[in-house]
């Protein structure tokens, strides 16, 4: 008799799950007015405008645990869930929240690059007032997430992943699935730039968590007890 046991038990996905949603019920119980509310975001979001500048560089790492609309951190959150465990437990908690970590500050740079493309000349520092677009945060673990599932990728191709194509539910393996949904991001990052979704950052996160996991793709994520 035998049984696979794993030294690495994911732990540190639910830290992180449980810091999130505890930021997200600390935002909707304290900031009850949007003044109040936009102030915190401009502080701990990632604004394009302030880090280029060479300001509030500690919100690259803060604006991943904000959320404010549930449906965001809800999808997030279960996402993370999802992939997260599983990548956790092939990595270890030490080299997940490396990756995780990465990911994000990664789609941050990427959000900032299609700013400095996009906006170059609308945000430059000559510009007063400066608009407001100029100074809207990036907010949410999404570019952290997709590098998470891009790992998941690495590590677990062929899994079958349950997933909905137009309200379908389907079944296939994990390369399909997060393919089809790199391929819609890459199509909504190319054709709606101005979108309040940062789908470049999504896209930067993805590609920055495959690249990070390709070399440790030979890892062994566990041993043999046998009885």
């Amino acid at each position: 008799m035998f049984e696979e046991y794993s030294p690495h038990r994911p732990r540190l996905v639910y830290v992180i799950i449980v810091a999130n949603i505890a930021v997200w019920l600390f935002i909707n119980i304290v900031f009850t007015n949007q003044a109040a509310l936009s102030r915190f975001l401009l502080s701990f979001g990632a604004v394009p405008f302030f880090i280029l500048n060479g300001q509030n560089l500690i919100s690259l790492i803060s604006y991943m645990f904000i959320h404010v609309d549930f449906f965001h951190i809800f999808l997030n959150m279960y996402a993370l869930f999802l992939f997260g465990r599983d990548v956790e437990e092939r990595l270890g908690s030490a080299l997940f929240l490396g990756v995780y970590f990465l990911s994000g500050v990664v789609a941050a740079v990427f959000h900032m690059i299609y700013y400095a493309v996009f906006m170059s000349l609308e945000c430059s520092p000559f510009v007063r007032p400066l608009p407001a677009v100029c100074v809207v945060p990036a907010i949410g673990a999404s570019g952290a997430i997709f590098g998470i599932m891009g790992s998941y990728l690495v590590f677990f191709p062929r899994r079958p992943l349950a997933a909905f194509l137009y309200l379908i539910p389907i079944i296939a393996p994990a390369y399909i699935v997060i393919a089809f949904i790199i391929l819609i991001q890459t199509f909504f990052m190319l054709t709606m730039p101005f979108s309040t979704i940062a789908y470049t950052a999504h896209v930067g996160g993805f590609i920055a968590g495959l690249l990070a996991s390709l070399p440790l793709r030979n890892r062994g994520p566990s041993w043999t007890v046998y009885g």
